[in-house]
């Protein structure tokens, strides 16, 4: 074997150790229910996609978590009215102190309308409510948009209890494989951004 060839397949292979540990740290992170905490906080946003998250988020409202909520990434033919009826919610609630964020169609476009609605309100802690291996993600793209704001990190019990045998599925494991990539890539993204925002003297 070429001196060259060898390195190549040596250098591989480190990277290859070092994403496997990366992604097994968090996959650790995201099942050791440290999302679970909830306090007070001005407002709640709701990253959209299982049902687990919107439940999980008007209860927290309801129970006074938060003065409003943000759904952000909600469909464009989805009303008010419609969601607060699949959600078994009324329309006083829904009128009062839910909002909906139709902006979004991903999770950078979530934190750029969460910026926006927390902006729009005053608001300064904002709990955010979405599953647990979309949570690491979602942190880095809302502190890109957010830097100043206290975030405070809720998934939902049931999202984070299925997680915790990811190895027995492999449809599972390709979601958290490929979840656990752009969450890299919005870590790469993020520090890139710091470094180009400090300027060559820092």
């Amino acid at each position: 074997m070429k001196p060259r060839s060898r390195i190549f397949i040596q250098l591989l292979l480190i990277l290859i150790a070092l994403w496997a540990g990366a992604f097994l740290f968090y996959v650790r992170e995201i099942t050791s229910g440290i999302y679970s905490n909830s306090a007070s906080a001005d407002g709640i946003v709701i990253l959209t996609g299982t049902p687990g998250r919107l439940k999980l988020g008007f209860e927290l409202l309801k129970t006074g978590a938060g003065k409003r909520l943000l759904v952000s990434g909600v469909h464009t033919s989805v009303t008010k009215t419609q969601l607060g009826k699949a959600m078994g919610e009324s329309t006083v609630l829904m009128d009062c102190c839910v909002d909906l964020g139709r902006i979004a169609k991903d999770t950078v476009g979530n934190a750029y309308e969460a910026s926006l609605w927390a902006e729009e309100h005053g608001f300064n802690d904002i709990l955010v409510v979405t599953s647990a291996y979309h949570m690491p993600r979602s942190l880095v793209e809302l502190r890109r948009q957010l830097p100043d704001k206290n975030l405070i990190a809720y998934a939902p019990a049931d999202d984070t209890d299925a997680l915790k045998r990811w190895w027995r599925s492999p449809k599972l494991l390709y979601v958290l494989v490929a979840e656990f990539n752009k969450y890299v890539i919005s870590l790469v993204r993020a520090r890139i951004e710091m470094i180009a925002m400090s300027g060559p003297n820092t």
